[in-house]
């Protein structure tokens, strides 16, 4: 393993929501685990019992979730259009991350609950959206 820095700039990426391609719309994307880390427990112990700290940590459910900034898109089964029509709708997604990078290729897939994001803003600017999906369960992380 090399002590060498390593550093990449945001370039490109592949995104598809419920099997339809929106990557020329999007702005900025993450994924984030919102998972607990579990509710800690202690229990009074005996001396002399193989349990000896008396703690136990109760395992916390998946709780992911993927943020999508972009440019609306009001067309027919554009980003925009596709997030209102599906509203609440539980639909796949896959999120390709330095495809162009051999040996740095990543991909993240699963399913999200759509949510229709806020519509609006200033007068004379670029109309641009923001929406947090939940995902359900964790996402896999692969090496296509």
């Amino acid at each position: 393993m090399s002590n060498a820095t390593k550093n990449r700039k945001l370039k490109f990426l592949t995104l598809t929501i419920g099997g339809n391609p929106y990557t020329v719309q999007v702005k900025t994307w993450k994924i984030t685990n919102n998972t607990d880390d579990g509710e800690r427990f202690f229990v009074y112990v005996p001396s002399g019992t193989p349990i000896t700290d008396g703690e136990f940590r109760e395992q916390a459910e998946d709780d992911y979730a993927l943020t999508v900034s972009f440019f609306s898109d009001w067309t027919v089964n554009g980003f925009s259009d596709y997030l209102v029509q599906n509203d609440q709708q539980t639909v796949a997604f896959q999120l390709d991350h330095h495809q162009d990078i051999p040996g740095e290729y990543v991909r993240w897939a699963g399913s999200v609950k759509i949510k229709a994001p806020e519509v609006g803003g200033d007068v004379r600017t670029t109309e641009q959206q923001e929406v947090t999906m939940q995902c359900v369960g964790k996402p896999t992380y692969t090496r296509p």
